[in-house]
């Protein structure tokens, strides 16, 4: 089974290995994206630069980084974001067989690298969610990255754990079987907390070596109960009500 995954905008900065361009869907396309996202730091306004990165003001030092992103240190990708579904899952202090589960099963839908395996090692970047443009706008990457994508997983099983943003980008109907999961909190659907749970979730299957969609009903959570399970064609929908 494969997890989906979701970028977040905090991330942490890398100290090691130089960046290489390896990633093993569409590296023709994610290039290119990269290379206009280059090119446009070099080339922008102040204020075109900051309304990319999210930013009231300008950090010279970050906009250098980014500037030099492929000469810059990497990380493993499940290391580099660092916002709040990865605080959750906190892979550092899982232990080696779930952390082996991570790298090989959790994909990331990077909003400037494409699909990034938790293992393919990156580099920093500053690029707010949505504020892509043109080639390294996340319609226009995604819509590149599809047919690959599509071959890529159409014998997998696949959790879905992005945010809505990202599966507005690529729905998932070329795959062997689907889940995604709903997080209640007094009966209603949780928004703002809902990067946390899928954290938990995805740090759970980890430690359990959940292999299958079949498998997620007995799934043990601390913090979540399931309430329901919801079969459609090849797609399941698991509901959990959150209670601490």
């Amino acid at each position: 089974m494969k997890i989906f995954f979701a970028p977040s905008e905090s991330k942490n900065i890398p100290h090691n290995s130089p960046y290489c361009l390896n990633s093993h869907i569409a590296d023709t396309l994610h290039s290119n994206a990269l290379n206009a996202y280059l090119q446009f730091l070099h080339n922008a306004s102040e204020s075109e630069i900051m309304a990319v990165f999210g930013s009231k003001s300008l950090d010279l030092q970050d906009l250098a980084l980014c500037q030099n992103l492929l000469q810059a240190p990497t990380l493993e990708a499940i290391r580099l974001y660092s916002g709040v579904a990865y605080k959750a899952l906190d892979f550092e202090s899982l232990e080696g067989a779930a952390q082996e589960y991570i790298r090989e099963n959790l994909y990331i839908f990077s909003n400037l690298f494409g699909m990034v395996r938790a293992d393919e090692p990156l580099a920093y970047y500053n690029l707010h969610q949505g504020k892509g443009r043109e080639v390294f706008a996340l319609k226009t990457l995604y819509e590149g990255l599809k047919p690959a994508l599509d071959i890529f997983f159409q014998d997998c099983e696949v959790l879905d754990l992005r945010a809505e943003a990202y599966i507005k980008v690529y729905p998932l109907k070329h795959c062997k079987i689907s889940a995604q999961v709903v997080f209640l909190k007094n009966g209603k659907k949780v928004s703002h907390y809902a990067k946390f749970y899928r954290g938990l979730y995805a740090r759970a299957i980890a430690q359990q070596g959940i292999s299958s969609i079949e498998q997620l009903a007995g799934l043990k959570l601390d913090s979540l109960k399931l309430l329901s399970t919801q079969h459609s064609q090849n797609a399941t929908i698991l509901t959990y009500e959150a209670f601490s």
